[in-house]
Formats: structure tokens, sequence, C-alpha cells
């Protein structure tokens, strides 16, 4: 096979005490102070800038501006859904490149059942099982708002929104503006014997303006960080031979209690990134009504991962391959288990926008999104650094991306008329290329066909048309009714070494929703909301297996789609009394959801095979609570709570019977958070925060009863600080931590130890 016919180119309080925390801003309810209450409840938005959401959306939401954020510890763009309700964002380490969010029902090795957009541009990498959504794409510093959508229920957004909807808003000048801040951060974090402090800076510069019918912005941000150790060499299966005695080694339990040692760091366990992205937004306004709008992003990684062995033999020489007797026992580590890798990527956003924007009656939006990912390149020696060898790997992805169009026409009724329209057409296509090859020189070789080591290949494509109709009944009952039809197919599926391409596949499904809400009067609102979704595979889960004698195997390029059944009902309420006012939330729910796509174990075939399947049912179902009040006790405190208790089980699993009736992976019985903001005047400004995770499993079997180590799931319970001090009218300094108490919890990785994070920030 030629190359050019493959390559276009070269992520504490028990829970009651928690829930009795949460249980006092119930007597509270959202504060004065940038909230919009226009005529009902279903009118509010937590907010300082317009919502940019349908009015009439007939599921949750929760929102957050840049005000609130600032606020916070908020380092990357996913920090802005850190204390979200119900929600779970794998940030393992500044600047984390895969950073999988988890919600009600879906864990965090579920990316695919998470939809993020930003200014309606899609973000979701629907490549892979654990492709996270690029968050990149927007920069901290021109974030104005984010807003969440909870479960299938709306026919606007596509199947994958059965997990959970991000939508992130960017600011818009009005006037010139601008604004530029500076970070520092950094953490000691001391595990299996290896200790290190790793930290970094970040830079970041915005500035817009609007002259005449043009508005444009500019925005530039450049991180630099070095993460703690993120995985480790284990010595866990006896080998035979003679092995060279070493010290070092830390003795301790895997996650399912069977001894291992640890030997330090492996190959890609440190890692030193550089990242720049620059972006580029331009409007036109071609008339009072009628908006274009251009834009392009940028953005670039440089990392370097290495690994470090605390192994030393009787001299004190560092042993990183081969046989080792530790203890009277011989194990052997591999020849690249501590060998390092270095890895470029370059993504480009093209975006491109044209909407009206008639107060009421008929508007029409066309958004286009073109997403490239021009430079996916991972080299990896084949060798530990102490061996000197320079034979490695060469690992493309370049040419992988995505393209979407939304198409969509929108009814704005009038006083006297009764029914707010919705309709409108989707569209994307997403293309994987990922080639492997063999190289001499790991450092500088390149993509050499005739060392081409394996790849895959493959295209998915949907076609979507949805209509929904919000029909005001009378004054307090509002029924919302939608459909939403999607065509899938696969194709152009083929592997490297395979006699044949997978054969094309299409799929259709119909997805209806329905709402009722019911509002008394201003104060409440009942809503009660059903609706299917249907959530398609993506091109490595169908086509990444391996070759053996020519077949493909490990692989079912057959897979069915997820479909989720949902069910909610909501009852929320403004209070307000004296000088305090706030919202508060309650939430019953269930996902069923039929084939869910996971990696198991397939007990029905000899050999046993693993791979990637249909898990017949899982059930999820649970309750949630969030709240958030203003001038509590004293003026200018606000607190925000929230408390999920979920329960999410097997239900039915042909392929692996033995796991029925399991909990559902890295999925908390409870999860929470709770924060509160003070500000005694106007220059200062501080804030506590408390985040917990329950007890969860990271295996279907639910064997990992050692959650609190390397590749384990914890609970933890970790605090936030931040404290604000207001210069000038232009200028603010602020100090913060990240968990406080220095926790040592993990998501298979370990996440972060106490973080020091120091911020100037300045605009005009």
């Amino acid at each position: 096979m030629k190359i050019e016919t493959i390559k276009h180119h070269r992520r504490g309080p028990q829970p009651v005490l928690l829930a009795l925390a949460v249980s006092q801003l119930f007597a509270c309810g959202a504060c004065a102070q940038g909230v919009a209450m226009d005529q009902s409840l279903a009118a509010i938005v937590v907010t300082g800038s317009r919502s940019p959401l349908d009015p009439n959306l007939p599921t949750t939401t929760e929102s957050k501006t840049a005000a609130q954020l600032r606020e916070q510890n908020f380092v990357n763009v996913e920090d802005a859904l850190k204390y979200m309700p119900n929600l779970t964002i794998r940030k393992r380490y500044i600047g984390d490149r895969n950073a999988l969010i988890g919600g009600r029902s879906s864990s965090n090795l579920q990316a695919p059942r998470g939809l993020v957009y930003a200014d309606g541009y899609l973000l979701s990498q629907f490549l892979g099982q654990f492709n996270a959504p690029r968050w990149n794409v927007v920069a901290p510093e021109e974030l104005a708002r984010v807003d969440v959508l909870y479960g299938p229920y709306s026919a606007i957004y596509p199947g994958n929104s059965i997990g959970s909807t991000v939508i992130m808003t960017t600011r818009q000048a009005k006037k010139f503006e601008a604004s530029a801040k500076l970070q520092y951060f950094t953490q000691h974090y001391e595990d299996a014997g290896y200790s290190g402090s790793y930290g970094g800076h970040q830079a970041s510069a915005w500035l817009g303006d609007k002259a005449g019918d043009w508005t444009y912005s500019i925005g530039a941000n450049r991180l630099k960080n070095k993460s703690q150790p993120m995985q480790y060499v284990t010595l866990q299966s006896a080998a035979s031979g003679v092995g060279v005695p070493v010290t070092g080694a830390i003795r301790g339990l895997d996650p399912s209690g069977r001894p291992w040692y640890l030997a330090g760091p492996n190959g890609a366990g440190l890692e030193d990134s550089s990242q720049e992205q620059f972006k580029l937004k331009a409007g036109y306004d071609f008339s009072p009504v009628l908006y274009g709008e251009i834009l392009y992003s940028y953005w670039h990684n440089d990392s370097r991962r290495h690994g470090a062995s605390i192994l030393r033999d009787a001299a004190g020489n560092t042993v990183d391959s081969g046989l080792v007797n530790i203890g009277g026992a011989v194990y052997r580590i591999p020849a690249a288990a501590f060998s390092p890798q270095n890895v470029e990527e370059a993504h480009g956003l093209l975006g491109l926008k044209l909407t009206t924007k008639n107060k009421t009656g008929w508007n029409a939006s066309a958004v286009a999104t073109l997403y490239d990912i021009a430079t996916d390149v991972t080299r990896s020696s084949a060798s530990a650094p102490s061996s000197g060898g320079l034979a490695g790997s060469y690992a493309d992805g370049g040419g992988t991306g995505w393209k979407t169009l939304d198409l969509q026409g929108t009814h704005t009724p009038a006083r006297n008329e009764a029914h707010a329209l919705s309709m409108g057409y989707h569209s994307n296509r997403y293309r994987l290329e990922n080639l492997v090859f063999d190289t001499a020189n790991w450092l500088n070789g390149s993509a050499n066909p005739a060392n081409l080591n394996s790849g895959f290949f493959g295209k998915t494509g949907l076609q979507a048309f949805f209509v929904q109709d919000a029909w005001r009944i009378s004054p307090r009952w509002q029924a919302t009714l939608g459909l939403r039809h999607e065509q899938w197919k696969a194709y152009d599926g083929k592997r490297v070494g395979a006699n044949n391409p997978y054969p094309e596949r299409s799929v259709s499904a119909w997805s209806p929703k329905a709402s009722v809400t019911y509002t008394p009067d201003a104060d409440w609102i009942w809503k009660a909301s059903a609706g299917k979704g249907v959530r398609f595979p993506t091109v490595s889960e169908l086509f990444q297996g391996t070759v053996v004698a020519g077949n493909i195997v490990n692989n079912d390029p057959n897979l069915k789609p997820e479909r989720s059944l949902a069910k909610e009902f909501t009852v929320e309420r403004a209070i307000a009394f004296e000088r305090t006012n706030g919202t508060v939330r309650a939430s019953i729910f269930e996902d069923d959801i039929r084939d869910t796509i996971f990696n198991q174990k397939n007990i029905l075939v000899t050999p046993n095979v693993t791979n990637i399947q249909n898990i017949d049912r899982v059930r999820t179902r649970g309750v949630e609570f969030s709240a958030s009040a203003c001038d509590v006790v004293v003026r200018s405190l606000e607190l925000t709570g929230n408390i999920a208790f979920v329960r999410s089980i097997i239900l039915e699993n042909a392929n692996n019977p033995a796991i029925v009736g399991n909990n559902w992976v890295r999925l908390p019985r409870v999860r929470g958070s709770l924060t509160g903001a003070y500000r005694p005047n106007d220059q200062w400004t501080t804030s506590l925060a408390l985040r917990h995770s329950g007890r969860q499993y990271g295996t279907l079997e639910n064997t990992d009863v050692n959650a609190n180590t390397f590749g384990g799931v914890s609970s933890y319970t970790v605090w936030d600080a931040k404290v604000a001090y207001r210069i000038s009218k232009n200028l603010e300094a602020s100090f913060g931590i990240d968990n406080l108490t220095n926790r040592k919890y993990w998501v298979f990785h370990p996440y972060p130890g106490r973080s020091i994070l120091g911020e100037i920030r300045g605009n005009i």
C-alpha cells in the first residue's frame, strides 16, 4: 500500500454532612445580582449576560458567568464545570488535553455521551471512546458564560445528549475592550517512592471592538506546565531467570488487593508540555436583523514525556529494564517500560455563521464547523534511556477531523400566540486516520511506507431532521413536544494488513420527546419530561481492532447504537425573604439505556475476547438537589450547592452474565459540591469550595476493592480556596489553593495534590 493512499500529508465531610450543608440553602433561593427574573421562574437565568439557550428548552439547565468563574480557581476552560451539579471532569493536571466529561448516567470513560459547543460550533470529538472535547478551542479569558443541559429531552440536540450538553458562549465586544492575565501554579507531589515539584504558568490576552457594522475579537493563550506522575511501572508476575538485586521498589496492593511493586513513573508518566492558542473572530451586521461571522482558531502543543526508575543496583546505578531481583523474587521490566515519548499536535478550527435577529416571528440560522487535526505525531522510543537505543515508532494521526452543518428555523411567538416552533437539519462527518511506523531513529524518523506497522481508517456520517413545538396551552400550562430523525452511516473503514475493507453500514432512528410544565405562580415551576436518545458508535469503536492471519479480530464493526429512554421530574422554586433571595431545585430521574457501548470480556466465545461490545441494559436512577442564594446570614455572602444520590446497575448482559447486578463504572453513589463567595467590600473577594465524590468502581466486575492506589477510582472530599484583591478599577490580583488539605485521590491516574495558584489580571 502506498503511503499516498493512506495519508493526506505529513484529562473531609461525610455525605450526610454534605447533604445537610446543602439543605441549609433550601430556605434561601437566585442571587439578585446579575439575575434576569422576567415573568416567571421558567425564565430565570442565573447570569450576568444573556443566555444563548432557547427559553423553551424542556430540560434542566445550570449556568455560570465569567464573573462567577473569577470567584473560583479558573485555569483551563473546563474548570468552568468543576462545581456543576452531577458532573465530573476528569482533569488530571493543568493543561490535560484529555479532560473527559461524565454526567448523571455516564462515566468519564464514555466521552461520546458529552456534547460540547462553543458559540454554536461543535467541539465534541466523536472519534473514539476516550476522546475528550476540544476544550482548547476556547481560552478561559474569552469565556463569557457556560450552560449545562441534562438529558436527551430536547429534539434540537443530537443523540449524544443522552449524557450532558455543554454550551459555551464567548465574549462579544460592544465597544473597544481588552483584558490580559498572567497565572502561575505549582504543586509538590509525593507518591509511590517518587516526589518532586511540578508547575508552570499561563499567559492570556483578549481584545475586541465594534466599529460600525463590524465586530471583531482577537485572543491568544500560552500555557506551559509539568504534570505530576500519571502512571507507574508495576511489577506483579514473577519471572524465571536470574535478576539483578535492586532496592527502592515500593511494595503495595493493586486495586484488586493483590500484592505488587511500583518501580517509578513509566515512560509516559511525566509530561512537560507547551501549548499555544490563537483565535480570530470577525462579525458583520448586514442589516439590523442579519448577522454573519467567521471564526478561526489554532492550537499547538509540544510535549515531552519521560519516566524515572526508582530502582537501584548495589552500586547505586539506576536499573530500568531487564530481570531484577526484589526480596528474593525475580521480575521482568519490559524494555519499553521507561521509554520516553515526544508529542506534537496542531489543530485548526474554521467556523462560519449566518443568523437573523428578529425579536418575534421567524428567525433562521446556519452554522458550519470544520475541525482539522493537521498534525498529530507521537514519537516513542522502543527502549529505556539507559540502553542508548534509537529504535522506536512514529505514530501519525494527521488528516483526522470533522465537519458539521446546522440549519435551524425558529418562530418566537408574539404576545397573543401560543406556539414557539423550532425545526432544523444537522449533518456531521467524522474522519479518522491513524498510522504507526517502525523507525530506526525515534527522535527524527519520519513516515516510511516500507516500515508501516499498523494503520486503521474510517468515517462516520450523520444527518438529522428535527421539529419541536413549545405550546403555551394556558398561562399556567405548557407542553413541549419534539421529534428527531437521525440517519447514520459508517463507511471507508479499513485496516492495514486486512484482506478486505469493512462493509458500509447504515442505521436510522426516531427519537420522540415530550415535556409538560406547570407554573402555578411566579415562584414555582413543575416539569415532567421524557425523551429517547440514540448515540451511534464512533469510528475507532467500530474499526480499531487487530489483524491475525489477514483477518480482523477484537473489534465489532456491527456495534449497535446506544438507545436511551430517559425520564425526569423537576420542581424549582424561587424564594425571596428579607434581603436573601435565590432558587432551589429538586429532580428525580431515570435513564434506561439499551446496548451500552463499552469494553468488556465476552465469556461466550473460546478463547474469551475482551473488546468494545454492547452491554444489553444499564439503568440509572437518582435524585438531584441544587440551590443558590445570596446575602445569606450576612450581606454579600453567596452560597451555591448541589448534591446527587445515584444508583446505576447492569440489568442485562448476554456476553457476560456474571456482572449482571453490578454497579456501573465510575459513577459515584453520592456526588456534590458546596461553594461560598464573600465580598466584604469592593476590593476583596474570598471563596471556599468543597467537592465530594463517593464510592465508585473502575471495573465492570466491581473487583477493585482497593480504590486508593494507582489504577483505582477513589472517593474523595477536596477543599479549594481563593482570595482576590482589586488593586484598582482595572487591575486585580488573586491567590488560590486547589486541594487545600493535599488529599491523595485517583481516577486510575493520580489527581493533583495541593496546588498553589497566583494570578494578576488587567482589563480596559
